[in-house]
């Protein structure tokens, strides 16, 4: 365990530049993953077909997602790949809809973007509820 630790860190020393998520150690206001993705705390909710992404600052307080999109690689049933954009949905939240199905949880890797460009990624796995 404390080699794959080393590892990991040296990872990381190595790629300076890269924006992964880190997990958050405060509770998700609307009961799905938060995960730290660049300056923001970005938590994931998925209810059947309905992600939606809600945005907060270092704060704790609400950001215009207007400005945002996002895009979500999911793994999706039989291990297949599967895209989910995320585009403003009113305040701070980003919504999107998916036409698969998971297997179990809802495993993904979004990149948070701005009109500048990429934000960061974050890497999730939660449960999916019923809608």
């Amino acid at each position: 365990m404390l080699s794959r630790r080393l590892i990991l860190t040296a990872a990381l020393a190595l790629a300076p530049g890269l924006a992964l998520a880190q997990a958050h150690s405060h509770g998700s206001s609307n009961g799905g993953q938060v995960q730290k993705i660049g300056a923001y705390e970005v938590e994931l909710v998925v209810k059947g077909a309905d992600a939606r992404l809600y945005l907060l600052d270092d704060k704790e307080q609400k950001v215009d997602a207007s400005k945002f999109r996002a895009s979500a690689v999911v793994l999706a049933k039989g291990n297949e790949t599967k895209t989910l954009e995320l585009t403003p949905a009113g305040d701070n939240m980003l919504a999107g809809k998916a036409d698969f199905a998971v297997d179990g949880k809802f495993r993904a890797t979004v990149t948070l973007k701005t009109g500048t460009g990429e934000v960061g990624k974050g890497r999730y796995s939660l449960d999916v509820t019923a809608p």
